[in-house]
C-alpha cells in the first residue's frame, strides 16, 4: 500500500471532504480525487459513498480508517529506529515527561538512573501536558510517557503506577483572597478560580467537576491555563486560588495549599504505553522504577 495515498485518504476523512482536504495538504483538487481513487484500485475496495454534499465511508473505509493511523505510527517508529541503529545506537526511547517533573524529584531520579545504566539507548525526553501525551503516545510520536492520568481516562494504554499525589486548594501567602483558614471548599464561594483547560488535563478536569457536584460547589472561573507552571505563577501573584497537587507547594515560601476533606482526589503519576506494545526500554524503566519502591 503507497503511505502517500494513504495520508491522502487519511486526510480527507479527517477535512469531511475532498476539497476541504485539498486546501489543507495542499494539493490540486483533481489531483487528490485521482490519488483517492488510484488507492481504491489498489486495494481493490470503494472507500468512499459519494454525492453531492462531499463524501462518508464505506464500511471498508471504515475499517482502513481505524487501521490506517495505527499502520503509519508503526512504519515512522519503525524508520526512526533504523536511523538510530545507523547512528550507533542500539536501542532508543521517545518518552514525554509531565511539565511540573521539577517539583517530583522520582522523576529525574529515575531518568538518571536509566541513562547511567543504558548509555547505549539514545533518550529522547519531551515536556508535555497529560493530555496530549496520551495523543502522542497513542499516535507513535512517544514511545512512553511520564504523565498525570487515570486507568480508565484512556484504556487504549497500559500502565505502570509511579505515585499518587493529593489535590489541594492553593492560595499565595502574600495576598490572601478570603478572610479566614479554609476547611472546605464552601469557604472559596464567589473566590476567584483559575483552572485548566479541559483539552491539557481531561480526565483530571472532569474528577474535579464531579467533585464540585457532589459539594454543590460552583467555581468562580477567571481564567482557563494550559500548564501547570502559570497556573502557579497567577496564583503566586493573588490573582486566584487553584486546584493542583499538592507537592507542587513543597519548599515554596511564597504558596500555601489546603488538603480539604470535601476535595478527596488524589492524582496518579503514571508511566504509560500502548497497550500490547510495551517497547524494552520501557520495560526497562518499569524494573528501575520497581527498584526505588
Amino acid at each position: 500500500m503507497d503511505t502517500k495515498k494513504l495520508r491522502y485518504f487519511l486526510a480527507v476523512v479527517e477535512a469531511g471532504s475532498i476539497s476541504s482536504a485539498a486546501k489543507q495538504i495542499p494539493i490540486a483538487q483533481p489531483a487528490l480525487t485521482r490519488q483517492i481513487h488510484q488507492l481504491e484500485a489498489d486495494i481493490g475496495a470503494v472507500l468512499f459513498y459519494r454525492d453531492r454534499k462531499g463524501v462518508s465511508l464505506t464500511q471498508a473505509g471504515h475499517y482502513l480508517y481505524a487501521n490506517g493511523q495505527r499502520l503509519l505510527s508503526e512504519l515512522e517508529s519503525v524508520a526512526k529506529k533504523t536511523r538510530d541503529i545507523a547512528n550507533g545506537y542500539r536501542e532508543s526511547l521517545s518518552l514525554g515527561i509531565s511539565t511540573i517533573h521539577p517539583y517530583i524529584p522520582s522523576i529525574t531520579a529515575l531518568i538518571s538512573r536509566f541513562r547511567s545504566r543504558h548509555p547505549s539507548t539514545q533518550l529522547t525526553l519531551e515536556s508535555m501536558l497529560s493530555g496530549p501525551q496520551a495523543e502522542a503516545i497513542l499516535a507513535g510520536r512517544l514511545d512512553a510517557g511520564i504523565l498525570f492520568i487515570e486507568r480508565e481516562d484512556e484504556p487504549r494504554l497500559d500502565y505502570y503506577p509511579l505515585a499518587s499525589f493529593r489535590m489541594a486548594v492553593f492560595t499565595s501567602r502574600c495576598h490572601p483572597l478570603i478572610a479566614t483558614t479554609p476547611t472546605s471548599l464552601k469557604d472559596f464561594h464567589d473566590a476567584p478560580f483559575i483552572r485548566f483547560s479541559r483539552t491539557s488535563t481531561p480526565g483530571s478536569f472532569d474528577r474535579l467537576d464531579r467533585c464540585f457536584q457532589k459539594v454543590g460547589f460552583v467555581p468562580n472561573t477567571v481564567q482557563e491555563c494550559r500548564d501547570d507552571i502559570t497556573i502557579r505563577s497567577l496564583v503566586a501573584t493573588g490573582m486566584g486560588y487553584a486546584i493542583m497537587p499538592s507537592i507542587m507547594a513543597l519548599g515554596d515560601e511564597d504558596i500555601v495549599a489546603y488538603e480539604l476533606d470535601d476535595l478527596p482526589i488524589a492524582t496518579d503519576l503514571m508511566l504509560a504505553w500502548q497497550k500490547g506494545r510495551q517497547p524494552a526500554a520501557v520495560k526497562t524503566l518499569c524494573l528501575l522504577a520497581e527498584e526505588s519502591h
